[in-house]
């Protein structure tokens, strides 16, 4: 049996050795082999550098799937990497195979089991808070139960509390938490879920720094109901105009707790979390109208943080942020997604406000051409829109603008669960060749619901026009007919 130290020795004379390690360190952990791959990442190496693996032990298909996917995803060309060992290693898995070595060696640590990497992860619970605009605790936003509340601890204690914990350790052993029935409804129809979103920017992250070592890097804000708009899918706890119009109409009372303008506790806590964070997400309500936010910018760019904190905002368009224009210079990265579901007059009856208007802040800002902002659209796809949504990417492409949709679920009425037999036909001759990939999922998920009588779709659309004085089988006609809603004016009065 060959020695380990003249197995180095003899390949020192053939190879530039980057590594030169017993196999099974890299099964100690699911993010063992990705912190090493990371340490050893090179943008380019020489033709005679190699990191080098050796294991006494038979390699399984498992091991060797793990291996491939943290060279994948650190960029470590497998060409580079030289597996030894007794046993030859079949490999005829992945098209761009290790190089091995079979030599017989004295016997090595044990190769662990160690090493899987749940398929359920998701980067969020390992670096990132939610404070919704009623001021509840969450992982991230679509996250359905409350962790903890701004009322009753910090920030820093909700993230260590129980819950949390017990959140992560479910997500590294392969569950599915309840609490992200949201994700797994969305990947099971084969829709993107929040889960698979984060995961496609940040899964690097997660498993060379975060699973090891979860600290609060990101955090997402919503300050209060402060809006101008109200839309039809939102709520009276994210829009003020939403809760006036209820408390004005009938005699409920809404409940108001705009922290971030309340009460400055959990703004002082943010500003000193500053020096740690990598982003925050700022939503509202409408974020460009609420003052503390800006507050929490201005402190970022006094501080020296800016430049190593991602900036997003997520706008109903309405304001030109003027104010906040010279600030976002200093930051590593501004992102700004306006909610534009769909376009003209539609629009004003979905949202409010004057398309006009909106349009004309948004091709302000893409001339402005700032190199470190990047100005993307998020339509919720519901009933109202689906029909429409090609003039919505028409428009978009015209502009130049990224488009990440999301589903609404809420109110469930006008979710796509609830379109009739006729609507979801419509829709998908209409579509069924559209180019947009996610179309295609769109369409597969519509195919597997069971058709709706529209009578939950028809309530809403009746409360609304009612409500507002408007008629949306007027806007969106086609729609409206397929589903079974006709606004009439003399009944609907009564």
């Amino acid at each position: 049996m060959t020695p380990i130290s003249l197995l180095e020795e003899t390949l020192q004379t053939q190879y530039n050795l980057k590594c030169f390690i017993d196999l099974a360190e890299l099964t100690m952990s699911p993010t063992r082999a990705y912190q090493h791959f990371d340490s050893c990442h090179q943008e380019v190496f020489d033709h005679s550098d190699r990191l080098v693996f050796y294991t006494s032990e038979i390699v399984s298909d498992q091991l060797l799937q793990h291996l491939y996917q943290a060279t994948d995803l650190i960029d470590v060309s497998n060409n580079f990497v030289l597996i030894c060992s007794p046993h030859q290693i079949q490999q005829s898995v992945h098209k761009n195979p290790f190089q091995t070595l079979q030599i017989s060696l004295e016997t090595t640590n044990n190769l662990q089991d160690n090493f899987v990497v749940s398929d359920t992860l998701c980067p969020m619970p390992w670096r990132h808070v939610e404070v919704s605009s009623s001021g509840e605790v969450r992982p991230c936003c679509v996250y359905i139960d409350s962790v903890d509340h701004v009322k009753n601890n910090s920030l820093s204690h909700a993230f260590n509390n129980t819950k949390f914990q017990t959140l992560r350790q479910d997500l590294l052993s392969g569950q599915r938490p309840s609490g992200c029935s949201k994700c797994w409804e969305n990947e099971q129809n084969g829709l993107i879920s929040n889960r698979h979103y984060h995961m496609s920017m940040l899964k690097k992250e997660l498993l060379t720094v975060d699973l090891d070592n979860p600290s609060i890097k990101s955090l997402d804000l919503k300050p209060g109901n402060t809006c101008n708009f109200k839309c039809r899918i939102c709520n009276p706890v994210s829009s003020s105009l939403y809760a006036q119009e209820i408390e004005s109409t009938t005699i409920i009372s809404v409940d108001r707790f705009n922290w971030a303008e309340s009460d400055s506790k959990v703004i002082n806590e943010i500003v000193k979390l500053l020096p740690t964070l990598t982003n925050i997400d700022m939503y509202g309500g409408e974020p460009f109208l609420i003052k503390p936010l800006l507050h929490m910018v201005k402190q970022a760019v006094e501080q020296n943080c800016a430049p190593h904190i991602r900036l997003h905002y997520n706008s109903n368009g309405s304001i030109y942020p003027e104010v906040l224009i010279e600030h976002w210079k200093k930051f590593k990265h501004v992102d700004i997604q306006f909610s534009i579901d769909n376009i003209g007059n539609r629009f004003e009856l979905e949202r409010g406000g004057s398309w006009q208007q909106v349009e004309s802040n948004i091709k302000k800002l893409l001339s402005l051409d700032l190199p470190n902002v990047t100005i993307s659209i998020m339509p919720a796809i519901s009933i109202m829109n689906i029909f429409y949504l090609d003039e919505v990417l028409q428009w978009a492409h015209e502009m130049g603008l990224p488009v990440n949709p999301h589903y609404v679920t809420e109110p469930l009425g006008f979710a796509l669960t609830n379109l009739t037999a006729d609507a979801k036909k419509l829709i998908i001759e209409k579509f069924q060749n559209h180019p947009w990939p996610e179309m295609k999922n769109i369409l597969k998920h519509i195919k597997s619901t069971a058709d709706s009588d529209g009578e939950e779709f028809s309530k809403l659309c009746r409360h609304f026009d009612r409500l507002r004085n408007q008629n949306f089988s007027s806007s969106h006609s086609i729609i409206a007919n397929a589903m079974g809603y006709v606004y009439n004016t003399t009944y609907d009065s009564n």
